[in-house]
């Protein structure tokens, strides 16, 4: 027999996983939203999916590393040089 076709995400959700939906209007595809109410995964123009959960921020740190040195490191445990502060990377992934 052949798996529903949101059964991942029907699974999740009976999990306690938030689900996001979109639907499909005369204008193309709305935005991806948490359902007011429980996800109807039997409607037709509907997509859903897992809630994309955000990722852990990454930095780049910068040291003292001498008379006019400035380094940069993903190390946050470059001890031997003065933590001056770090730089929040940000990536788009869309």
């Amino acid at each position: 027999m052949k798996p529903h076709k949101w059964a991942k995400e029907i699974k999740a959700w009976a999990d306690g996983v938030e689900i996001e939906q979109r639907l499909y209007k005369y204008d193309g595809w709305t935005k991806w939203e948490v359902p007011k109410y429980n996800p109807t995964f039997y409607t037709d123009g509907a997509e859903f999916r897992i809630k994309p959960q955000p990722k852990k921020p990454q930095y780049l740190y910068v040291y003292f590393t001498g008379l006019a040195e400035v380094s940069l490191s993903t190390l946050n445990n470059l001890n031997q040089y003065e933590l001056l502060g770090k730089i929040k990377l940000e990536v788009d992934d869309d």
